[in-house]
C-alpha cells in the first residue's frame, strides 16, 4: 500500500501472539486448542487529497481482489466491498438514487481491508488504545510480540487535521490464515 501514491502513513502496528486454550471449568467445556497462534498489521494513512483518487490507485496496485467480481476480472455492478461500489458511495454522497441510504463502503478481500473516514462520519476510532495498546486476544499468553512505528505515533485528531482523511489497512483480519495461523488442537 505504501506504494500507492496519495498516501502518507502515519503509523503501523503489528501484533504477533500465541495462548494457551482455557482447560475448562465445571460450566464450560475445554477450548478446541491447546495453542493458538494469530497474528495482524494494521497500518494508518493519510490521505491528503481527495479519497476518489487513491481509491482507483489502491485498485490498481493489484494487491488483492476488492470484493465480488465478473468473469472478466471487473468490479459486479453495486456490490459492496468493491472499489466501484465505494466510488459511486462518494459520488452520490452515499444515497441510492431514491434517496435511501447506501451501506458503508469498504474494500475487502481475504484476510485483508481497507477503511477510511467518510465526509462528515469519520472512522470508529480503535487508534489510540489499539496503538498504544498490547493486550493478548484472551488466553495466556506463551509467545506475545507488538511493535508500533514510529513508536510516539500522531493521535488520530492529529492525522485528520493534517491530512483530513485517514485510512487503515489490515491484515490478519479475524478468520483468515494469517489471524489464526498456527493451532496445536486438544487431544480427544
Amino acid at each position: 500500500m505504501s506504494a500507492v501514491r496519495g498516501l502518507e502513513h502515519v503509523v503501523t502496528r503489528l501484533s504477533d501472539s500465541c495462548g494457551q486454550g482455557h482447560s475448562g471449568s465445571l460450566l464450560e467445556a475445554p477450548s478446541a486448542d491447546v495453542l493458538s497462534c494469530s497474528m495482524q498489521a494494521v497500518v494508518y494513512y493519510g490521505v491528503p487529497g481527495d479519497i476518489t483518487d487513491v481509491l482507483p490507485r489502491i485498485g490498481e496496485a493489484g494487491i488483492a481482489v476488492w470484493g465480488p467480481q465478473d468473469g472478466e476480472g471487473r468490479d459486479m455492478p453495486h456490490a459492496r466491498g468493491t472499489v466501484s461500489y465505494a466510488l459511486t458511495y462518494h459520488r452520490d454522497h452515499g444515497r441510492y438514487p431514491d434517496g435511501s441510504l447506501m451501506s458503508t463502503p469498504v474494500l475487502e478481500a481475504a484476510g485483508m481491508r481497507v477503511d477510511w473516514d467518510r465526509p462528515g462520519m469519520p472512522m470508529p476510532s480503535r487508534f489510540e488504545g489499539f496503538v498504544h495498546s498490547c493486550d493478548p486476544d484472551g488466553g495466556h499468553p506463551v509467545y506475545e510480540r507488538c511493535s508500533t512505528a514510529p513508536k510516539e505515533p500522531m493521535s488520530m485528531a492529529a492525522a485528520r487535521d493534517q491530512y483530513g482523511t485517514v485510512l487503515t489497512f489490515s491484515l490478519g483480519e479475524p478468520g483468515s490464515s494469517a489471524y489464526q495461523y498456527f493451532t496445536v488442537p486438544r487431544r480427544q
